[in-house]
This record gives structure tokens, sequence and C-alpha cells, in this order.
């Protein structure tokens, strides 16, 4: 019995010589296999080959995506870092009002605002690496807690400027200025213990000195109320200033609210002013001398500070307040007259 087999004849142009092929079925069910893997093998790498190719371009985007990322957030930091720094200085510029405007300071969990409860993560974070996903919790925790504390620092700002408000006119009795005019005069003894001219003894000085030539014009650093203007042994001629704040109601009527501050004014030539005479910062009160224990011209000047909560006063130190103080005895050549008096 004869086998079955595929006849190919080829027929070439120009009258070539014919040529016959016979293929067994076998043979062309093989040939057919071949070339079936053949054509998959190259689709399979001609697909992948532009496939991988996509992916490396794909990468190259991602990698460079992800170096924009890490910089913004690195700029982030230190954005967040620039801004706690900003918030301790708020922190330490609300005390000092709040401290002179009689206010209690603002607790820390008060600052804090309750803060806690559950994690608030971005919740693209959790598909991070665990260091990268640390670095963004920790700045996100870092951002919220600022969030949280300027706006409790920005009701408190808003509480303190009612305050200021309320007490604006506060400010004109508070001794800010020199007593004396830096042209004319020198600090040539301040404030704490030092050795007494007379005795050589360490003596508590209650005031700053400034020497000058007799007769220079001593002003008022304040508004307030002439309370003394005396003879005193130790400061011999005295002026001393309580500066409470005058008040007109809607009647007309005038009172006196007292002051938390007394200024004194010693060893005067001159005294330009009365016991209950009402003063404003800035004018004249009487003129430099060289009375009481003294070792020549000069004005003792002192600030008493009356704590209303705590029910006493005190000496403090006036360049503390003076915001405009003359130059210092380091400036000038030698040392000025001091006083002995308290």
């Amino acid at each position: 019995m004869h086998r079955k087999r595929f006849i190919f004849i080829l027929i070439p142009p120009n009258d070539g010589q014919v040529q016959e092929y016979r293929l067994t079925p076998r043979i062309m069910a093989i040939a057919s296999m071949v070339a079936f893997l053949f054509l998959c093998a190259f689709g399979y790498y001609f697909t992948g080959y532009y496939a991988r190719a996509d992916h490396q371009e794909d990468l190259a985007q991602l990698r460079a995506e992800n170096g924009e990322l890490l910089r913004s957030v690195e700029h982030t930091r230190g954005v967040v870092s620039q801004l706690e720094k900003t918030m301790v200085v708020l922190r330490e510029d609300d005390e000092k009002l709040r401290n002179y405007h009689q206010m209690e300071p603002l607790s820390a969990d008060e600052r804090l605002a309750g803060a806690g409860g559950a994690d608030e993560s971005p919740q693209f974070s959790y598909a991070l690496p665990a260091r990268k996903r640390a670095v963004l919790e920790d700045l996100n925790a870092n951002i919220l807690r600022l969030q949280r504390e300027a706006k409790i620092q920005e009701e408190s700002f808003s509480l303190l400027e009612n305050k200021f408000r309320e007490s604006e006119e506060g400010w004109k009795h508070f001794p800010t200025i020199s007593p004396v005019s830096s042209d004319h005069s020198w600090v040539s003894s301040r404030f704490g213990y030092r050795s007494d001219p007379f005795t050589g003894r360490s003596a508590f000085h209650s005031g700053v000195d400034f020497a000058g030539r007799t007769g220079t014009p001593v002003y008022a650093t304040a508004d307030g109320t002439v309370n003394d203007a005396y003879r005193d042994t130790g400061l011999g001629n005295l002026v001393v200033i309580d500066h409470g704040i005058e008040v007109t109601d809607e009647s007309g009527k005038t009172y006196k609210k007292e002051g938390i501050y007394q200024t004194e004014y010693g060893h005067l030539e001159k005294i330009l002013v009365v016991p209950g005479q009402r003063v404003n910062r800035g004018q004249q009160l009487a003129t430099m001398g060289n009375t009481g224990r003294s070792t020549g011209p000069h004005l003792h000047y002192a600030v008493l500070y009356k704590d209303r909560r705590m029910g006493r006063k005190g000496y403090v130190d006036p360049e503390n307040f003076i915001l405009d103080l003359p130059g210092s005895l380091e400036k000038v050549a030698g040392i000025g007259p001091t006083d002995t008096a308290e």
C-alpha cells in the first residue's frame, strides 16, 4: 500500500528546471510544529523587547519622580524646622506679654490642645518601605502639632490684643525713657551691690547714677502723679512719682487707678514740681545737683515695682526699662560721681 505523500512542485521563472519535492505527513507535521514554535518565540521576544523598553522608560521616570519627592520632603523638613524655631520665639514673647498684663501663662497641656488619639498618618505611606514611612509619619506629626500650636498661639495673641486695647492708656505710665539727655550725661554707677565710695564696704545700690553738670534737666520717664518732693538726708532733694492712671468717666468724674511702678529722682539741685501734680512723660521735673550724700553732681534714678498679685514692692534694675539709655561708664574716661544712699 502506498504511503500518502505531499508533493511540492517548484516552477522557476525563465523556463528553469522544474523541481519536485515529496514529503510524508510526519515530516509535514514536524515542519509545521517547528514553524509554529518559531513564530511563537519570535512573537514573544519581539513583544518582550518593546515591553522591556517601556518598563525601562517607566522605571527611569519613577526614579526621577522619587528623587524629586525626596528633595521635596527634605525641603519640607527644613521649613518645619524653621517654623518650630519661630514658634519657640512666639511662645517666649507670649509669656512676656502675659506676664506684663498679669495674665496666667499657658501650660504645656494647653499649648498641646489635648493632642493624641488615633494615628493620623497619610494613607499612602503604608505602601512605602518602613524607613521612608517613618520619615513621612514623623514629618506629618510635626506639621499637625505645629498647626495646633499655631491655632492656640493665634487665640492667645487675640486675647493679648484685647487686653492691650483695654489697658492701652497704661503704656504712657510705663517708665521707658532716660531721665536725662544722653548728650549731657553718662551712666556712672549701676544697679546692684557695689563698693560704697565713702566707707569702702559692699552696699546695695537701688538705682542707676547719671553723672553730668549741675543744672542738667531731669525729666519724668512716664506719666504719673508727684507723690513727694522734699529734702532727704541721703538722696538730697528728691522727687517721687507714682505712675498710676487717671481716668475720666462719662459723667466727667476723674478717678485714679493705682500704678504698679514708682520712680525716684535724687540729688536734685532745683525741684520744679509739687506733690499732687500730674506730669507727663518727658516733662522736666528738676535739675541735676549735688545735694545729700554725694561725691559730685549726678542724678540717682530708681524704679520701684509693686507686684499686685504678691502685694509687695521692691527696687528693680532701671536699665531693664530704659529704651534710650545713654552711653555707659566704659565709653567715657574715668568714673563719675556716685551717691551712697539706697
